[in-house]
C-alpha cells in the first residue's frame, strides 16, 4: 500500500512580488481614504430623535416591569385594541416606584401582560405629566437579555465548530461593525461623498477581515483581489442602474427624513446599500473559490491550467446557483410585509416589481447577483495563475549506463528477431536464453 503526501502549492517568488506590489497601493489608498474622509464635524442630530428619546423637559427613558393589568372598565368580550388602550389600566414598576402605564393599541394586540419587561418614557418628573395622564408611556419590549443570550449562543457555536479560526472571524466581524458605526455612517452624515466612503469602508473591512479570519497567504490575497474586482463591478453597475432607472426618490419615512433634513442623495445611498450588501456575499464566494483551486492543485498537482480552471468552475457554478438563491430570498424575507400588502392590490406582479420601493429591491438583487457571478470566474482564473506559477516540472531520474544505451535496451528484441546459429538447431537442443546471456552475446 502506497501513501502519497501532497504539499500545498506555493506561488513563485515573481508572482508573490507582483501580488505584494498590487496589495501595498490598495492598503495605502485605503488608509489615505480613511484619513481624508474621516468625519470631522459635530455629530448630526436629525429632528424628531429616536424612539427612546423625547425633547420634553424632565422626560427620560428607562426600563420597567408590568405589575398589574386591570380590564374591569372594558365591556365584556371587548377585543378592539384601540378601545382597550383607553379602558385597560396598566401598572408598571420602574426605578423602585409604581406608576400608571399607557400601552399603545399595537402593543395591546401583541399581548402585553404582567411580568413583561418593557422600555418606557418616564414622565414622573415632567411638568407635562398631567397632560399625558400616565406616569409611563410604552415604547417597546425590553429585549436586551434575549438578544445578548442569542449572541452568546452564536459565538459559542462558532467557536466549537470553527475553533480558533472562528474566533478570528468573530473579531473581524466586530471590526467591520466598528468601521460602519464609527467611520462610514458618520462620514455620510458629515457630507462626505457616500459612494467613495462606502468603497473605502468596504476595502478596510475586506483587508482586515479576510487576513484575520484566513491568515496571510497568497490564497487569501487572491480572494481579496477577486473581492475588490467584484466590488468595483458592483459599484459601477449599481451607480449606472440607479441613475438609469431613476431610483432617487424617497419612498419610506426614513428616506423622507434624510432627504428633507440633509443634502444626501437617495441615489447615492442606494448604491452604498448595494455595495455593503454585496460585500458579504462576494467575500464568501471568492474565498471559497480560492480555497477550491488550492485544494484541487494540492490533490492533483499534474493538472494543467485549463483543466484546473474547468474543475474549479464546476464548484463555482454550484456556488453561483445557491448564492443567487440566498440573495433573492434574503431580500424577499426583509420585504415580506411589503410584498403581502402589494399582492392584495389589483395590479400585475410586474407592475408591483417596477414601482416604488420594490424597484430598489429588484435592482439591488440583480446588481449584486451580477457582481457575484462575474467575481467567481475572475477569482478562479486568478487563483489558477497564482497556483500554476509555483509548479515545477518533475525531475527525470538518472538511468544506469547499461539502460541508457539504446543497443543494450533493444538487444533482446533484436536478438529475438535476428537470425542466429541457434535458430538452425533442432528444437530438442534449443534452450531458453536469459537476459544476461543475450547481453553478453550482443557484446
Amino acid at each position: 500500500m502506497h501513501m502519497t503526501l501532497h504539499h500545498e502549492p506555493k506561488a513563485s517568488p515573481r508572482v508573490r512580488l507582483i501580488m505584494i506590489a498590487c496589495l501595498v497601493p490598495l492598503v495605502a489608498v485605503t488608509i489615505a481614504g480613511l484619513l481624508l474622509l474621516w468625519p470631522d464635524g459635530p455629530d448630526t442630530d436629525l429632528p424628531g430623535g429616536g424612539p427612546t428619546t423625547n425633547a420634553a423637559e424632565g422626560v427620560s427613558d428607562t426600563e420597567a416591569t408590568v405589575t398589574a393589568v386591570d380590564a374591569s372598565e372594558c365591556e365584556t368580550g371587548e377585543t378592539d385594541p384601540t378601545i382597550m388602550a383607553d379602558c385597560v389600566v396598566y401598572t408598571a414598576e420602574a426605578d423602585g416606584h409604581d406608576g400608571s402605564l399607557y400601552v399603545t393599541p399595537d402593543a395591546i394586540k401583541a399581548g402585553v401582560g404582567v411580568g413583561d419587561k418593557v422600555k418606557v418614557l418616564d414622565f414622573t418628573e415632567s411638568p407635562d405629566r398631567a397632560e399625558t395622564g400616565s406616569d409611563f408611556v410604552f415604547i417597546d419590549y425590553d429585549r436586551d437579555v434575549p438578544l445578548v443570550a442569542l449572541a452568546i449562543v452564536y459565538g459559542l457555536v462558532v467557536l466549537v465548530v470553527a475553533g480558533f479560526r472562528g474566533l478570528r472571524a468573530l473579531i473581524g466581524l466586530g471590526f467591520a461593525g466598528v468601521v460602519l458605526l464609527v467611520f462610514m455612517l458618520p462620514a455620510i452624515l458629515d457630507g462626505k461623498p457616500p459612494i467613495l466612503v462606502a468603497m473605502i469602508a468596504a476595502s478596510a473591512i475586506m483587508v482586515i477581515a479576510l487576513y484575520l479570519a484566513h491568515g496571510i497567504s497568497t490564497r487569501t490575497t487572491t480572494a481579496l483581489f477577486g473581492t475588490v474586482l467584484g466590488i468595483i463591478i458592483t459599484g459601477v453597475l449599481g451607480a449606472w442602474m440607479s441613475s438609469w432607472a431613476n431610483l432617487g426618490i424617497a419612498y419610506t419615512e426614513d428616506g423622507y427624513l434624510l432627504t428633507d433634513t440633509t443634502n444626501l442623495s437617495m441615489t447615492d445611498l442606494i448604491v452604498c446599500a448595494i455595495l455593503i450588501t454585496g460585500l458579504g456575499v462576494l467575500n464568501d464566494v471568492t474565498i471559497t473559490q480560492a480555497s477550491a483551486v488550492w485544494e484541487l492543485a494540492t490533490v492533483a498537482p499534474d493538472l494543467k491550467g485549463r483543466q484546473l480552471f474547468a474543475r474549479g468552475m464546476r464548484i463555482g457554478r454550484d456556488h453561483i446557483a445557491s448564492t443567487v438563491y440566498t440573495i433573492t430570498f434574503a431580500y424577499v424575507g426583509s420585504a415580506l410585509t411589503t410584498l403581502i400588502i402589494v399582492s392584495a392590490h389589483d395590479q400585475s406582479f410586474f407592475d408591483t416589481l417596477t414601482l416604488g420601493e420594490m424597484s430598489i429591491e429588484v435592482v439591488s438583487i440583480l446588481v449584486c447577483s451580477i457582481g457575484l457571478v462575474v467575481a467567481i470566474p475572475l477569482t478562479t482564473a486568478l487563483g489558477v495563475l497564482v497556483v500554476r506559477s509555483g509548479v515545477r516540472p518533475p525531475r527525470v531520474p538518472a538511468r544506469s549506463a547499461d539502460t541508457a544505451r539504446p543497443e543494450a535496451t533493444n538487444a533482446p528484441t533484436e536478438l529475438t528477431n535476428a537470425p542466429t546459429e541457434s535458430s538452425s538447431q533442432t528444437s530438442a537442443d534449443a534452450q531458453p536464453m536469459t537476459r544476461c546471456e543475450a547481453l553478453r552475446r550482443n557484446r
